[in-house]
């Protein structure tokens, strides 16, 4: 079989930059996230949901629009801790093969794979997407579910993905992003900013919506939706804090510092959306 290969770039720090958060004790992320461990934003439909339900919507949500029918192969890139691979493969019967750089994350999905039954449908890569060689024309769907902006090559690995997946498949891209150029321009290197950055995630580039939607574009994918996710994500973050303070004892005890740290960065978080960021959900296809 022929594989979807492609030149792609790294910034200085973006290879190992983030494992100082993702592949943080996956007991830290049990403290306050929900029983999937989705580590991105929820969706909120009645506004009454609790965290898990909201974040079985969003998955639910994300199925819907990839096509998801039943079967399909679908490449989640920077998977995390394994939430949409285990929904999808549980919900729909669907073969997941996910790709994460981070130890801790790569041992937990494969374990739950196990104790769910779902070994034979999940693959994981311990790995950056920018080091393999996908499969050519292999997949029915792939994400980047808040993962792209720890990529600094965003048209090289979207041209690798295009790639990668059959003609009519799809793409499903959620990521936080400054409003505008300006935004950017003003805020990509204030103290709040960097701190999220540099101390929390290790590497990063937030950039405007723009910035993606032209790295698609130019991919060769045609745009087919885009969802302002915002508010869900203002909610999601309001949920994650408040178990996290209700946890706090507990998480002291697991990773001394790591409470005050997340609080911190999801209190800035919480501030700038709307004026400063937004959370968009991006949906293309490859149409031949």
């Amino acid at each position: 079989m022929s594989e979807a290969v492609t030149t792609i770039k790294y910034a200085p720090g973006e290879q190992g930059g983030t494992l100082q958060h993702y592949d943080l004790e996956p007991e830290v992320f049990e403290q306050f996230l929900d029983p999937y461990m989705k580590y991105t934003c929820g969706l909120y439909l009645s506004g009454k949901e609790s965290l898990a339900e909201a974040q079985r919507q969003k998955m639910a949500f994300i199925a819907q629009k990839l096509g998801i029918c039943g079967g399909e192969r679908v490449l989640d890139v920077g998977c995390g801790w394994g939430s949409l691979l285990l929904f999808l493969a549980q919900q729909f019967s669907c073969q997941g093969w996910g790709v994460t750089p981070a130890p801790n994350q790569a041992k937990y999905i494969l374990k739950k794979a196990s104790d769910w039954h779902l070994a034979t449908q999940i693959r994981v890569e311990q790995a950056y997407i920018q080091n393999l060689r996908l499969p050519a024309a292999s997949f029915d769907a792939v994400t980047f579910v808040g993962c792209i902006s720890h990529m600094s090559d965003k048209l090289g690995i979207l041209q690798a993905c295009y790639r990668a997946l059959k003609p009519k498949g799809t793409i499903y891209i959620s990521e936080s992003c400054f409003r505008n150029p300006q935004k950017y321009k003003e805020f990509s290197e204030s103290p709040g900013m960097r701190f999220v950055r540099d101390e929390v995630f290790g590497w990063g580039s937030l950039e405007p919506l723009s910035v993606i939607v032209s790295a698609v574009e130019d991919a060769g994918f045609s745009l087919t939706g885009l969802t302002d996710l915002t508010s869900h994500y203002q909610r999601t973050i309001l949920d994650w804090m408040h178990n996290i303070k209700r946890n706090q004892a507990s998480l002291e005890a697991i990773h001394p510092g790591i409470a005050d740290k997340l609080l911190r960065y999801l209190e800035l978080s919480n501030i700038a959306w709307g004026f400063t960021t937004k959370h968009y959900a991006i949906v293309a296809t490859k149409k031949r």
